[in-house]
């Protein structure tokens, strides 16, 4: 996020974020012509902040991008402070030709580990294609519903903290992936044992087996959990 300096006009509860962007010029069309348009946004804001209580902020390093850091439109949180208090910026924008906006919030970001989850759309989609030649006839969609119900409850009972790291999001700094072990394989086929016929259990089983590496359909979803504590006034 730049350079991470912040100007906080207390009075206001306006931030300026001080970059070297502050002096980019913007551009108009005008008779089929492009016209440049100086600017100075740290001048501006200074001038209509004036004789107000200015501080400056730095960020902690500590950020959080719920949707991605790859996405212009998802919202930002960043940790910044004074030198004595603790804040929480929300950046966020109505359209991708919007300013940024900023929400203040007295307080820190907090880590609480790592929740899992499992990939259900691609599961699904992936089931619907090995079943096409797999030497079991084809699963209907109802059992397919079924085997990803009962791999989320199988998934529920672990312990984030036992998964493995694999491999990261390229698009989500949120997100890792963890290779499902044979221990929880097996528990899953268990589960499964009461609800499918032999031979779809077989099936099933090769399914899981072929896609269980980190990088494929049954791998697990670990994602950052981050929350905003915020201080009393």
């Amino acid at each position: 996020m730049g350079n991470g300096k912040y100007i906080w006009c207390r009075n206001c509860e306006a931030i300026h974020h001080v970059s070297s962007f502050d002096r980019a010029p913007s551009y108009q069309i005008a008779s089929g012509e492009i016209h440049e348009i100086p600017a100075n946004d740290w001048r501006d804001f200074m001038g209509q902040h004036a004789g107000h209580k200015l501080e400056p902020l730095t960020a902690t390093g500590n950020n959080y991008f719920p949707g991605g850091s790859t996405d212009p439109m998802a919202a930002v949180y960043i940790e910044a402070s004074n030198g004595s208090e603790t804040l929480v910026l929300r950046l966020s924008r109505g359209s991708i030709e919007e300013s940024v906006r900023y929400e203040i919030m007295k307080g820190r970001l907090i880590e609480n580990g790592f929740g899992l989850e499992i990939q259900e759309k691609e599961i699904r989609k992936e089931m619907q294609l090995h079943f096409s030649w797999a030497p079991a006839a084809p699963l209907e969609d109802v059992k397919i519903n079924l085997f990803v119900t009962l791999f989320r409850e199988i998934v529920s009972e672990l312990d984030p903290k036992n998964v493995r790291t694999e491999e990261f999001s390229y698009s989500d700094d949120n997100i890792s992936y963890g290779q499902l072990d044979s221990s929880t394989v097996d528990a899953l086929m268990t589960r499964c044992a009461g609800h499918f016929l032999p031979v779809e259990l077989a099936s099933i089983r090769r399914f899981v087996e072929t896609h269980r590496e980190a990088g494929d359909v049954m791998a697990l979803i670990k994602r950052r959990a981050v929350s905003v504590e915020q201080h009393a006034e």
